[in-house]
């Protein structure tokens, strides 16, 4: 349901290329694709998480479009020469390390000029805002070895390490807050 105004928040018009980093059953691919005819996209995720896109995608029409990558984002490395990559609900459940590991793998999936762009709850500096996110913190506390929500100053920072710049948070909405980085040439 939230896909497209998530979308739509990030403006896909430009997209050539993008790749849905642990892009589960396509929600948000198939949004990017209808709000952007001339996209084509790629979709990576576990074997068996393919399989579940893959008939959501023949639903929707949209499998000539589409690149099914299986692959394990925390061993594999991810296919490359995309313009746009987009990382939703994902780092919340990484460390601050496995989540610089994973921005280095995006960045270097990414066409020179590309674009990231992170969908995840984006804490207030002193982690108690918003109320849902630092919640959702204790959560993954107990559920992950290293999981939390994060700041746009701590996301940022693992951002800038990778190489991407000019990062800008896009929306602020709980769960749904957005922000984008660059690969400069």
């Amino acid at each position: 349901k939230m896909a497209p105004a998530v979308v739509a928040a990030i403006n896909p018009t430009g997209i050539r290329k993008m790749i849905d980093v642990g892009g589960a059953s396509g929600s948000y691919t198939i949004a990017f694709l209808q709000a952007n005819s001339e996209a084509r996209a790629t979709l990576f995720d576990l074997p068996k998480v393919i399989e579940i896109a893959k008939e959501r995608l023949e639903a929707a029409g949209m499998t000539d479009r589409v690149t099914l990558a299986p692959g394990n984002f925390y061993s594999d490395p991810l296919p490359t020469g995309h313009d746009f990559a987009f990382l939703s609900a994902i780092i919340h459940q990484n460390s601050p390390e496995q989540n610089r590991a994973l921005y280095n793998k995006i960045y270097q999936a990414l066409e020179p000029d590309g674009r990231i762009v992170v969908r995840d709850h984006v804490m207030s500096p002193d982690r108690i805002q918003p109320v849902d996110g630092a919640l959702f913190a204790v959560n993954m506390l107990v559920g992950t070895s290293g999981g939390g929500t994060y700041t746009f100053d701590e996301i940022a920072d693992g951002l800038s390490s990778a190489g991407f710049s000019d990062i800008r948070q896009l929306q602020s909405k709980g769960m749904f807050s957005l922000v984008e980085g660059f690969k400069k040439n």
